[in-house]
């Protein structure tokens, strides 16, 4: 058993890269295609290469991770290296007015090359991080002590993405408006610093405490033989597909419900965007409680699937909402349209850490070896390869957008109908796909093979 301090450490550690991924994910393509004026489909292009990076990361790191044999573990030298990674390339990815003329049109390539190049390498070093860091969770917990764990975690996690939210749809406080020249206000500046900072601090503990278990053993086959193991696992690859789809609509919720908020929910100033913000905010921790609690009682695989078909629901309003904006006040409508959206998303962002754990527990109780990296980072290239192709499709519906109205709102409502039929197809995975396995029964499966094995 993990002691509760140790708990803690592991669960906190997620809080400041969680929160630069939001805000990341949140303003990046925002801030670039509206501050920094760079065409929408190169901002969607270079977002689109972020996900092959991140997600060829993931899995070369899930690897290799399981393979290294040091000192310090198999998983901490990844930590280690990959905390500073994050925060040094997050900071750098918002002001890239330090280094170029945003202002100066003949510059836009070079602008479009800093952004490629700056939100890749945050993405490499976030998948470099957090591959090894998820990892550890089978090798540190048991099956009866992991929805705690990753409960904390998600605690952890959902403060930092409340939170993120919350600055994301505040980001015109944090940059210079025109005619000012664009990038960080003073207070912008000393805001995404002290995340960066925050971000290396909070995995300290876990760097000093964790260890995983000694009796690992660590697989000597190649990426290749690895990669081939683990895609004949059924339900992991049911998870993949699944998990893409859901992605596929969840990479552009993030992308553009800035946006959403500014120019067809109209919450402009600070006093239209605290209730809401703030309402989301507590939305996320007390569905992320609930979810916790209804899954003992339903399973895993039913609260995904009811989640995912009302998110699919939910999501075609986004071209109709501000219909009703005249007879109610838009920022009702904003909590009307938040509550709902927390609640759905919040179940898979708790399960995408249980799920692949529980999965590389029971192929370790089969097969007794341990190979949680591997099903911890290939997952990622599936999964970004989808999100890479919401992100062209969110450049190209942008850009149609500016081409044929001259401005961004057209493309900000019609993006939730497109994006919808994604999650029923996700849904409809999950129905075939068992995640919610019988470990008492494995456990004995393994008690009864290693008594034969003994007496033969």
């Amino acid at each position: 058993m993990l002691p509760f301090y140790k708990k803690v450490a592991y669960g906190m550690g997620r809080f400041g890269s969680s929160f630069l991924l939001t805000l990341t994910g949140l303003t990046s393509f925002w801030i670039y295609g509206t501050f920094f004026e760079l065409n929408w489909l190169l901002a969607g292009v270079a977002l689109a290469l972020s996900y092959v990076v991140i997600g060829l990361t993931h899995w070369l790191t899930g690897y290799w991770s399981d393979r290294v044999h040091t000192r310090w573990g198999r998983r901490k030298p990844f930590v280690i290296v990959g905390a500073p990674g994050l925060a040094i390339t997050g900071f750098l990815l918002f002001v890239p007015n330090w280094f170029l003329d945003t202002t100066n049109p003949a510059l836009e390539m070079l602008v479009f090359a800093y952004y490629v190049t700056s939100l890749c390498s945050f993405k490499f070093f976030y998948a470099f991080l957090l591959t090894a860091f998820q990892a550890w969770l089978p090798e540190i917990t048991d099956e009866d002590e992991r929805p705690l764990v990753s409960s904390m975690q998600n605690t952890a996690n959902w403060i930092a993405n409340g939170l993120g939210i919350v600055a994301g749809l505040m980001t015109t406080l944090l940059f210079n408006k025109p005619p000012d020249p664009p990038g960080l206000r003073y207070f912008g500046l000393i805001f995404v610093l002290a995340i960066s900072i925050i971000t290396v601090l909070f995995y300290l503990p876990s760097i000093i405490w964790i260890h995983e278990r000694p009796d690992i053993v660590i697989p000597k086959r190649s990426v290749v033989a690895e990669t081939m193991t683990v895609l004949r696992n059924r339900t992991y690859v049911g998870w993949m597909f699944a998990v893409g789809f859901l992605s596929f609509s969840f990479s552009a919720i993030t992308a553009q419900i800035l946006g959403f908020s500014q120019e067809v929910l109209l919450l402009k100033t600070l006093d239209l965007l605290l209730p809401p913000a703030i309402t989301l905010l507590a939305s996320i921790m007390v569905f992320l409680y609930l979810w916790v609690k209804l899954i003992k009682k339903i399973g895993k695989g039913k609260a995904m699937i009811g989640s995912m078909l009302i998110l699919g629901f939910l999501l075609p309003a986004t071209a109709f909402i501000s219909r009703l904006i005249p007879a109610i006040p838009n920022v009702v409508v904003a909590i009307m349209f938040f509550i709902p959206l927390a609640a759905c998303m919040a179940v898979y962002y708790l399960m995408s850490y249980i799920v692949p754990a529980d999965i590389a527990q029971a192929d370790e109780l089969l097969t007794g070896q341990s190979r949680s990296g591997m099903y911890t980072g290939f997952i990622g290239v599936p999964l970004n390869l989808f999100q890479a192709g919401s992100a062209l499709l969110l450049g190209l519906v942008m850009d149609y957008s500016v081409a044929t109205t001259g401005f961004n709102t057209l493309g900000l409502m019609l993006w939730g109908p497109i994006f919808a039929p994604f999650l029923g197809i996700a849904a409809i995975i999950l129905l075939y796909i068992n995640i919610d396995p019988d470990f008492d029964a494995l456990k004995a499966k393994k008690a009864e093979t290693t008594k034969v094995q003994a007496t033969t």
